[in-house]
């Protein structure tokens, strides 16, 4: 039987409680790393930006927010 790897998406219960709790402060590490290799600006400039378009942990916002 194989298992799959977990997608960055799914999170567990503490991630959960923690993005209940911060709802609109969080975003995913791993488009702050996308992005900030992807254009030459700091990095704190793309955590910014992903916070303000991209701070949600509904993929469907996430996708929405990123082409901007």
């Amino acid at each position: 039987m194989t298992t799959t790897p977990a997608t960055t998406s799914e999170m567990d219960h503490l991630d959960q409680l923690g993005a209940k709790a911060f709802a609109g402060f969080l975003m995913r590490k791993d488009l702050v790393r996308k992005y900030s290799r992807q254009y030459p600006v700091p990095t704190y400039v793309v955590e910014f930006l992903l916070g303000r378009y991209c701070a949600s942990t509904d993929p469907a916002e996430i996708e929405e927010g990123l082409p901007r």
